[in-house]
């Protein structure tokens, strides 16, 4: 069915493209050194030796699944790396290594490369808006989940407009057989809607069963997968576009297109291009929503706006090389010379984070997954069954939200503030317009009725890859001019020992967690710190402000983020996201970017522990002036004449901890604090807060304040509650050395004020 473009789409495609050219520019030179790198034969300096390994050995096992059974590759480079037993490292990687194992992976193909594309286009449909009676073609979309639709927010920036929308399937043209009937599925919007302008994403819910009777069901998708590996920056490393350009039938631009820039851990102006990247394709408006694939089929990128061409004047050029002029022809006249589109990581990141309503948790579960669809349904284009089709894992909803009793204390200005329920009442689901402004970690969410669930953000934050985290040192030993060991994990420990590194950023890192002058060993049964290890230093040259970096929460990407207990553990609750090594000790160095840096690596998830928020803030609860954890180290730096801290910091999990969704949140917290005076030996302090009247019995998503202590302990008695061997700090600890009438009880010293912390201990003592 031949039908229009929409022109109502053509000025927020105009402005997104006035978007790319900012970005575009700005990477004129780093796109030049990348290029010419490629041209001199030095890929090495083209991409990381992180995101090399991780595509070489991307390749490596799909080599390994395709020649299983049958002929090895004819390469002998190739097929000695095929059969080695281990993963090629980041630092065994060359310019030969890339070289054999890229174009190696490349001439290996077999028809399956065409029949994995075949597949995936069977996801890829043509977005249509229904408008004056008729139906025009507004841009491309594809299934990325069962009954989900990816596609940009400028092809549905609301969920008004997502509700006269569909997705047409199957549109293409087949002289080979018999015509296909293309098959136009409702977008539900009701059921699930979210985008995002800053990210240009969309997604909607799809109707089941279309209007000529065909299921859903029976269409492949295209699972979004945020791991390394995908693509680099090479000549040798193509890219593949599904599209429904200018409406037209679904076509595909295969091979010879790759990748110009991306965003590294090498790029010191890597902020300039943030969750893009730019690459070759021939696009047109209508592509606007395609998928962007690697040789393997898998998604790249979600492609949203061409480069126009441009004169050295700036004037836009149309196809012929004249100046396109807005007020005489179309956007379909417009030269483009490249093209940009949002990684996948990037987009993951931000739907793993974004709000959504309980009964829309199930669609983003799924998609989070990142699970391939096990078979082809019947009216595939295959027509193959690959194994029988498994029944899709049931996702347990997200548990509905329980009656929590009134706090004494008002929270001020928290967002997810919410009155008391009362003991009886009635709710009446609506759709929901959220609109989220960012202060912080204060969030405003104001609910309307009818809208889009649109997420308005003041800055876009590229993902995170592990690679980005090869330059942390982490928790230094030697900080104090002594050495103090970062703690180690019990033989037996009662709570599942310490999370492996899935995917570290240097070798050996087995468990530690590496970020700038710190360092996080995560529990893999409580996925919460063990231990974070800090080194401060009061007398650095520079310490970041509040005002300077980030205060947004990311996710590691070293683990999964099932690993880790992000957003969703903080929403609609009165738990804050508690700095574990404080953002103040860590957030120095000796320029402004590092202190900035270090400053920004204090909010990753694996540093959080859900706190309550009179807790969190301190002496809205103490009511004595202490600022709890922040004035206990400033004032020991000050009593003990010394700059430089190493700080342990972690959780006490018991069996009574309280239960928070599928997690336990802990009661207690422990904090041991090292120095040493220039020329004496190491002094050390242990603290534990806590809560005295335990919370177990009180609903799920409610705690009550209780009462709060800090009590300074002995380091072996903290040891002796915790999975953590503290090693020879606990020789150093000042508590332990105390004359008996210094110790006040086997609970340790209750802190009151400052004047309660014991840092002096008698000569006789020291005896």
């Amino acid at each position: 069915m031949t039908i229009e473009m929409d022109t109502d789409i053509d000025e927020a495609m105009l402005a997104k493209a006035k978007e790319v050219i900012a970005r575009w520019d700005a990477r004129a030179e780093a796109r030049k050194a990348r290029s010419e790198a490629l041209a001199g034969g030095r890929p090495m300096e083209a991409d990381t030796r992180t995101r090399l390994a991780a595509r070489v050995n991307n390749l490596l096992a799909d080599v390994r699944l395709a020649s299983r059974g049958r002929r090895p590759p004819s390469n002998l480079a190739l097929k000695a790396l095929v059969e080695r037993p281990t993963p090629v490292t980041p630092e065994e990687i060359d310019e030969s290594i890339v070289q054999e194992v890229v174009v190696g992976a490349r001439d290996f193909l077999s028809i399956e490369f065409l029949e994995r594309g075949l597949l995936a286009s069977h996801s890829v449909g043509r977005v249509l808006i229904s408008s004056g009676g008729g139906l025009r073609a507004r841009g491309t979309g594809f299934l990325v989940a069962p009954g989900l639709l990816l596609t940009n927010h400028h092809v549905l920036t609301s969920r008004d407009l997502a509700a006269i929308c569909s997705i047409e399937m199957d549109y293409e043209l087949n002289r080979l057989g018999p015509p296909r009937q293309p098959q136009v599925f409702a977008f539900e919007p009701d059921r699930f809607f979210l985008n995002d302008a800053a990210l240009d994403y969309a997604l909607v819910a799809v109707a089941a069963t279309s209007d000529h009777g065909a299921a859903l069901a029976d269409y492949s998708w295209l699972a979004l997968n945020p791991a390394q590996g995908k693509i680099v920056v090479s000549d040798q490393d193509y890219l593949n576009i599904i599209q429904h350009p200018l409406g037209r039938e679904k076509e595909v631009v295969v091979r010879n297109n790759r990748v110009l820039d991306l965003r590294t851990a090498n790029d010191a102006a890597a902020d300039t291009l943030g969750p893009f990247l730019h690459y070759e394709g021939d696009t047109e408006k209508g592509s606007s929503g395609s998928p962007v694939l690697n040789d393997q089929w898998a998604v790249v990128a979600l492609h949203h706006s061409g480069v126009p061409k441009r004169d050295e004047q700036g004037n836009w050029l149309d196809k012929e090389g004249h100046v396109w002029r807005r007020e005489e022809q179309s956007i379909a006249e417009i030269q483009w010379v490249a093209n940009e589109a949002i990684r996948v990581s990037s987009l993951i990141a931000a739907i793993s984070n974004a709000p959504v309503a309980p009964q829309e948790q199930d669609f983003l579960n799924q998609l989070l997954s990142a699970q391939p669809p096990a078979r082809i349904g019947d009216r595939s284009r295959a027509q193959e069954a690959i194994g029988e089709r498994q029944p899709i894992p049931a996702v347990r909803p997200r548990e509905a939200e329980r009656t929590r009793r009134p706090l004494a204390a008002a929270r001020p200005g928290k967002a997810n503030d919410r009155p008391p329920t009362p003991a009886a009442s009635a709710t009446i689901e609506l759709p929901l317009r959220i609109t989220i402004s960012l202060d912080g970690e204060r969030l405003l969410r104001q609910a309307t009725a009818l809208g889009s669930a649109q997420i308005d953000r003041p800055t876009v934050q590229e993902a995170l890859e592990p690679e980005d985290f090869a330059d942390r040192n982490g928790y230094d030993p030697s900080f104090l001019g002594v050495t103090v060991p970062l703690p180690a994990i019990k033989p037996q420990p009662r709570f599942g020992g310490a999370l492996r590194v899935l995917r570290p950023a240097r070798a050996g890192d087995t468990h530690e967690l590496r970020y700038h002058h710190y360092s996080v060993i995560l529990c893999a049964e409580r996925r919460l710190a063990y231990i974070s290890a800090c080194n401060a230093d009061f007398g650095a040259a520079v310490n970041a402000s509040r005002s300077q970096g980030t205060s947004s929460w990311r996710n590691d990407p070293r683990i999964d983020g099932r690993q880790q207990l992000s957003g969703r553990f903080y929403d609609h609750n009165d738990y804050d996201k508690g700095h574990l090594t404080r953002r103040d000790d860590a957030a120095w160095g000796r320029a402004v970017a590092e202190a900035i840096a270090a400053n920004n690596d204090t909010f990753l998830y694996p540093n959080a522990a859900p706190q309550h928020y009179l807790l969190n803030q301190s002496d809205e609860f103490t009511h004595a002036g202490l600022d709890l954890w922040g004035d206990l180290e400033n004032y020991i730096s000050q009593q003990a004449g010394g700059r430089r801290l190493t700080i342990f910091n972690g959780c006490i999990f018991g069996d009574e901890d309280k239960p928070l969704l599928d997690a336990l949140v802990p009661l207690s917290f422990y904090k041991i604090v090292v120095w040493r005076d220039a020329g004496a030996d190491p002094g050390a302090v242990g603290f534990v807060l806590h809560q005295d009247d335990l919370v177990v019995a009180l609903p799920e998503e409610a705690i009550d304040p209780g009462r709060f202590e800090i009590r300074q302990r002995r380091i072996d008695d903290i040891e002796a509650m915790v999975d953590v061997d503290f090693g020879r700090v606990k020789d150093w600890d000042l508590l332990a050395a105390a004359r008996p009438g210094e110790a006040i009880e086997d609970g340790g010293i209750l802190i009151r004020s400052l004047d309660d912390i014991l840092l002096q201990v008698s000569p006789a003592a020291m005896r």
